[in-house]
């Protein structure tokens, strides 16, 4: 599928030559170019583009929500429920590239609702604009990450303004500009750079007072699709402009560090993040550009030298590239091997990992200087990179050859912990590693030569014409339970309950049972040593933070008297029994949040509610433990 290494060619602008041989090997695909001569290499077979695009719409939608899930196979069952926010606009765009306007108008339609809606949702979130990291594929509520990010709303909003841009529909549009002006109005400012988010994490990151560059760099690039739009008012296009030009000024000036010719991650409180992130170069030559980079004093040679240094590595028989450096690397393997955390980096190959979906970003980076050098008459420096893009590539390949058969899905990364801080590889399936959805987004970009945060195609690879698979065959999914937070699964528990489905309320309190009875049996353990009893809460916020501390204690108790009620419900008084013997038994400090603004304890609700009431069925619950022991900290049997 590739060009061999020592093929060079030139060609007039008058004159297109093609290629071609019986081989596995793509051959470079002569054209003729609109501006300075330039080859473009074949990366991909369409046929191979619409076989990776097929697989994502058959293991990855969700026709119920339109959502895609990013990794659908893991046996993390968490994980595998979940839509990143990020992947999903990218999802679309690649949607639009091949005609699939059925299903880019479906995620359209989730986000724009889930964006009208977001202010209404009850709970912390209340009163808030802005669309979470994360989003349940299955039942098309806030996921496992509900933080508020720019970068995935920059993305979303990238997205709308495409779809509105090929489809001239108005609402894509006037999405578009609503998350626009929520970034640019709401969320914090400085120097010209946009903060992470508008709230703080109340038990972690001041997401206001940290700037990334990954997630400006978002920014830029959806700004410059907005401009694209011809039905943006006078006063509208000056604003956008303005607001480009301070973004941009803040990359150049305040995320790169001229002494050592490099990106810094971002400016958090503390000053400059000096981590290495891959992504901060490559998307910044893909949003900015090489021409304009080189007009603002940044040579982006130099930092692809430099990225070429710190990113590429090999591991095994495989070559690619780290989301970060060695030093980060070290250390992250140094932290949490202290913890005995699971998801360390390897011991072996230098601690390092191969990250996917950042290979793909890493070869577009390539292909574009590979066009600018083109463009400015460096024919043997363009070619050179393209080599380089086209070994790139067949390892992208054989990653996906070496997990899965025919070669169409293809992995997140290599095992291991990105940073310190940060995500790592999902846990695998039954089969190897876990599909993902970006990874095989970024591969047909490439591909496609497609670089969706430059909002155009790239010169040095061959366009190939795709077109939406047809007989698409989703896999047959049996109905689900919600995986997700303990929260979110007890809630989801309750709803079941309440609306009267009796059955999902039992299938659903058990799986939050079995996803969260170590975390909540530690917190149990806890508790009794930290505090020894129930906490009192009269409406202060400090013993409110408390009580919550011991999250997956009061989640599971919640669930064991879901349980309880469910089979209480349907005469089977022998199971809720256990049920409610469990709460007593192993998770007697547990307390629970009423939204009405207390806290309530099961195990009184268990003997007000049920034991007192019905000794016939209950009375061999022994809720006396709680008065005995819990309260002048005893711990239970």
């Amino acid at each position: 599928m590739f060009l061999s290494q020592n093929i060079r060619a030139v060609i007039s602008m008058t004159m297109a030559v093609a290629i071609s041989t019986p081989s596995l090997l793509a051959q470079p695909i002569m054209i003729t170019p609109a501006a300075p001569t330039t080859l473009a290499y074949s990366l991909i077979e369409p046929e191979h583009a619409e076989a990776i695009y097929r697989h994502l719409v058959e293991a990855h939608w969700t026709p119920k929500t339109g959502l895609f899930r990013s990794f659908p196979d893991s046996n993390d069952l968490k994980l595998s429920q979940q839509a990143s926010t990020y992947e999903q606009a990218a999802m679309g765009l690649l949607a639009i590239r091949f005609g699939d306007l059925e299903r880019a108008k479906l995620l359209f339609q989730f986000f724009k609702s889930t964006w009208a809606a977001g202010p209404e949702l009850a709970g912390p979130r209340n009163g808030l604009r802005g669309l979470a990291n994360f989003y349940n594929a299955d039942f098309g509520s806030e996921g496992i990450e509900k933080t508020i990010h720019v970068g995935p709303n920059a993305w979303v909003g990238l997205f709308a303004a495409k779809l509105a841009n090929a489809t001239k529909d108005p609402e894509s549009l006037k999405l578009a500009l609503d998350i626009q002006y929520w970034i640019a109005n709401v969320v914090p400012h400085d120097q010209g750079g946009v903060a992470m988010g508008v709230r703080d994490d109340p038990f972690g990151a001041g997401w206001s007072k940290i700037y990334s560059t990954e997630n400006n760099l978002s920014y830029y690039s959806f700004l410059t699709e907005l401009l694209r739009s011809p039905r943006l008012e006078a006063r509208q296009r000056v604003a956008i402009t303005q607001e480009r030009d301070r973004v941009e000024n803040w990359i150049v000036k305040t995320a790169y560090d001229p002494v050592q010719n490099r990106m810094l991650r971002g400016i958090n409180a503390q000053g400059p993040d000096a981590i290495q992130a891959l992504d901060t170069v490559t998307w910044l030559i893909s949003a900015i550009g090489p021409r304009r980079l080189v007009a603002r004093g940044i040579d982006p040679f130099l930092l692809m030298q430099h990225a070429e240094k710190s990113f590429e590595v090999t591991i095994g028989n495989q070559q690619g590239v780290d989301a970060t450096d060695q030093n980060e690397a070290d250390l992250t393997y140094a932290e949490l091997r202290s913890r005995l955390d699971e998801t360390n980096r390897p011991d072996g190959d230098h601690h390092r990992v191969i990250w996917y979906e950042g290979l793909g970003q890493y070869i577009l980076a390539w292909s574009t200087l590979a066009d600018y050098a083109s463009h400015m008459g460096k024919k043997e420096k363009a070619a050179d990179s393209m080599q380089k893009v086209e070994a790139l590539t067949r390892y992208y390949d054989q990653a996906a050859l070496t997990a899965y058969p025919g070669a169409n899905a293809y992995p997140y990364a290599t095992q291991g912990k990105f940073s310190r801080d940060g995500w790592g590889a999902p846990k695998e399936s039954d089969y190897g590693p876990a599909s993902s959805l970006i990874a095989g987004v970024w591969r047909c970009f490439v591909g496609l030569g497609m670089d969706p945060m430059a909002g155009r195609d790239v010169g040095t690879i061959y366009h190939a014409q795709v077109s939406l698979p047809q007989d698409i065959h989703l896999a047959e999914r049996k109905p689900v339970v919600l995986y997700g937070t303990s929260e979110d699964m007890t809630t989801e528990a309750w709803r079941a309950l309440k609306s009267g489905d009796t059955d999902h309320a039992i299938d659903q309190s058990q799986a939050t049972i079995q996803e969260w009875s170590a975390a909540a049996l530690y917190l149990q353990k806890k508790k009794m040593q930290d505090v020894g009893s129930l906490v009192a809460y009269g409406g202060d916020s400090n013993d409110r933070k408390t009580i919550f501390k011991y999250w997956a204690l009061n989640d599971v108790a919640a669930a064991y008297y879901i349980l309880g009620q469910a089979q209480d419900h349907k005469g089977d008084y022998a199971k809720a029994s256990r049920a409610f013997q469990q709460i007593v038994n192993h998770y007697s400090l547990a307390q629970i949040w009423d939204p009405q603004g207390w806290f309530w304890s099961p195990v009184e609700a268990v003997t007000n509610d049920y034991v007192l009431r019905d000794r016939e069925h209950y009375g061999w619950v022994v809720p006396q433990i709680f008065a005995e022991g819990s309260r002048v900290g005893k711990e239970p049997n």
